[in-house]
């Protein structure tokens, strides 16, 4: 008999927690490049930048659709905020 195993999508915060430790290894480039400045991440890896968050993250979702990504300003102190999906929303 053969059996087929489907991974569980990783839950949300663990994502999340990996996107920030990814910032946190890049931020020094980053914060040269982009200061005071919001920087979107996904999979680990910068995609884009933009000084309007929520000009940022309407770009993001057209990329990349449902698929999480992680946004933060670069500054000194961090900022962090929780935005939900559009599609949980509703």
């Amino acid at each position: 008999m053969k059996t087929t195993s489907t991974a569980l999508p990783e839950p949300i915060e663990e994502i999340l927690a990996d996107e920030r430790r990814a910032l946190e290894h890049q931020r020094l480039h980053l914060v040269s490049l982009y200061p005071n400045q919001y920087v979107a991440l996904s999979g680990g890896h910068f995609i884009d930048h933009d000084p309007d968050d929520e000009v940022l993250a309407a770009r993001m979702y057209k990329k990349l659709g449902n698929k999480p990504f992680y946004i933060a300003r670069l500054e000194d102190q961090t900022t962090v905020y929780d935005l939900p999906s559009p599609e949980i929303s509703g």
